[in-house]
């Protein structure tokens, strides 16, 4: 009697323990799939900050034919900021701006006459404004993930240009004086569609490499200004002349269009943190006003931190 007690004692232990062992297992296996569940949507926002020294094709004190002559060195200053968004596990959007600061060109030189001294300066700039928001489709191609997106590029740019011309005087009792003053600049406004695709190929947990390439086309407005200042001083004439001072502007409606090519190593020391250094390479078209050229190049090394947050 004592030993058929025991047995359904130990069989109703041996039971509970394989009910307990089940559920165990069960909990286990739903805790994993929790974990690795493709659905599960990045809430992070990711931060990405980018800067780059561009040469390009647009230095106005050339010797070429072109008004803007020829440039190989180094002085275009160029930055970004981007914030990127999951909407979902392959879906994402970006707002991105950026700057591009040209460098400045200044020149001017003087000739001695016999009567005095002849001056002429030249001095020029340009920048530009993007502001980019797109919506992005991420698949998957192997080890690789390609981001296509497509969205809205909103583009600003302004030229300034200025020429002095002038004559001082040995003798200001006696010898003419004069100088001339022209002035001029150039403005768009435009906006219109963007797209491209992004690549990032991963070498390993911290290494990998990424790539990108874009093309936007905005139609817009341009605004063209001159404005010329004169005057001349003779010691010998009662009556002198008066300045003169002449203005004029024009509209056109115009398109500019642009391709971005871009290509690079990237490091991932921590799991928030991405820094990537690379070759970027900007063509626009119609951008700027003065050149002869209607197509002008940048290019040039960056660095980029991206930050999730």
């Amino acid at each position: 009697m004592r030993n058929h007690v025991s047995g359904k004692l130990l069989a109703t232990v041996a039971a509970s323990a394989a009910s307990v062992t089940s559920v165990g297992v069960v909990a286990a296996h739903a805790a994993d799939a929790q974990v690795t569940d493709p659905a599960v949507v990045d809430s992070r926002i990711k931060i990405a900050f980018e800067g780059a020294v561009y040469q390009s094709n647009v230095d106005k004190l050339g010797d070429s034919s072109d008004k803007l002559g020829e440039n190989n060195g180094f002085g275009d200053l160029y930055g970004s900021v981007a914030l990127t968004k999951a909407i979902s596990a392959d879906v994402d959007w970006r707002l991105a701006g950026a700057f591009h600061a040209g460098q400045d060109n200044d020149f001017g030189f003087n000739v001695p006459t016999g009567s005095g001294t002849v001056d002429l300066s030249f001095g020029n700039s340009y920048n530009f404004q993007t502001l980019d928001f797109d919506i992005g489709k991420h698949v998957q191609a192997q080890s690789a993930d390609i981001r296509f997106f497509g969205g809205l590029r909103l583009l600003h740019a302004k030229e300034k240009l200025n020429l002095h011309q002038g004559v001082t005087p040995t003798d200001p009792t006696t010898d003419k004086a004069g100088s001339a003053d022209k002035l001029g600049s150039s403005e768009f406004y435009g906006i219109g569609p963007r797209v491209g695709a992004e690549v990032y190929y991963p070498l390993g947990e911290t290494w990998g490499l990424t790539g990108a390439v874009s093309g936007s086309a905005m139609w817009g407005r341009r605004t063209d200004k001159i404005s010329l200042h004169a005057e001349v001083t003779d010691p010998s004439d009662p009556t002198p002349d008066l300045p003169v001072d002449v203005s004029a502007s024009q509209h056109s409606s115009e398109v500019v269009t642009n391709i971005d090519l871009s290509g690079g190593v990237t490091f991932r020391p921590w799991d928030n943190t991405t820094f990537t250094a690379g070759y970027r390479v900007e063509q626009w078209h119609n951008l700027l006003e003065l050149s002869d050229k209607s197509t002008q190049t940048f290019n040039g090394p960056f660095l980029r931190l991206e930050v999730k947050m």
